[in-house]
């Protein structure tokens, strides 16, 4: 089950692109809770808060002034590629009993059968969709690797999910695979320079030739 992070945030009245490139320049971050047909609420949270919640896949409790409260998960993280600061934070509230999907990441423990017989672990799937309630989304999904043998693959309808816990996505996708590691290529094989002795010979001929 996941633990709800708690964050604080303020409501902002100001919309737009230039009254959020001031809220970054005064040090926050923009963000924006909608859902359940309600009027989507713009809020600004603080960068500590907005790296909490990029760290969690779980349940997210919003506190605004006064005391107002809603719960939600994180739909999308916007950073700026080249600084590395927040740009803008959506969140999705959700309804204690309502089915909801996110993505959590995979984790994986033990070594593989094949890894001891020369094999590689790869992981293809870093993180998967799931759908569950609210109170049974789970941190992450963890998957233990000690069967898998070499060429073999674990999928997503392989894998064990918590209870309440459903995979949001083709249970045919490869998440781990056990693979053979590629052979050396054999250097190619350089022609021999002629011996000294061999290329006096060689020449002998074609200087009697001359004569």
């Amino acid at each position: 089950m996941s633990k709800t992070v708690s964050i604080t945030a303020t409501k902002r009245d100001a919309l737009g692109s230039a009254n959020a490139r001031r809220i970054r320049r005064a040090g926050f971050v923009p963000a924006v809770v909608y859902g359940h047909g309600n009027v989507a609420a713009s809020i600004t949270v603080s960068p500590a808060d907005a790296e909490k919640v990029t760290a969690h896949s779980g349940l997210v409790e919003i506190v605004c002034e006064g005391g107002e409260k809603k719960l939600a998960v994180v739909k999308d993280i916007q950073r700026d590629p080249l600084k590395d600061f927040f740009l803008h934070l959506d969140f999705l509230e959700v309804k204690m009993d309502e089915v909801i999907t996110s993505t959590v990441p995979v984790i994986h423990e033990g070594e593989p059968i094949g890894a001891k017989e020369g094999g590689q672990l790869e992981q293809v799937m870093m993180e998967i969709e799931v759908k569950s309630l609210p109170t049974d989304m789970p941190e992450h999904i963890l998957v233990d690797v000690t069967a898998l043998e070499l060429n073999h693959q674990l999928h997503v309808k392989d894998l064990v999910y918590p209870q309440g816990v459903t995979p949001a996505v083709s249970g045919d996708l490869i998440v781990f695979t056990c693979k053979a590691p590629h052979a050396a290529a054999e250097p190619a094989a350089e022609e021999a320079a002629p011996a000294e002795g061999e290329a006096a010979a060689e020449a002998a001929p074609a200087a009697e030739a001359k004569k």
